[in-house]
């Protein structure tokens, strides 16, 4: 098979087992990142700070909008 013909996430795998990791992270990068996401999560699992959905390419929710 030939690279462009890879299917999803083979490319990147291959990438990575060649080592090029320019589409993937180190793991303090991972562990970091989750650092930060965790106490986010949290909150709005404990309903700390609601969670505003919107529909994706919309300008954002109402009460953005005051």
């Amino acid at each position: 098979m030939e690279p462009p013909d890879l299917p999803t996430y083979s490319r990147l795998l291959l990438d990575i087992l060649n080592g090029d990791p320019a589409l993937s992270i180190r793991g303090d990068e991972a562990e970091e990142a989750w650092r930060v996401l965790e106490p986010v999560i949290s909150a709005w699992e404990r309903n700390l700070v609601p969670l505003q959905e919107y529909p994706a390419g919309s300008d954002g929710p109402r009460s953005r909008h005051g």
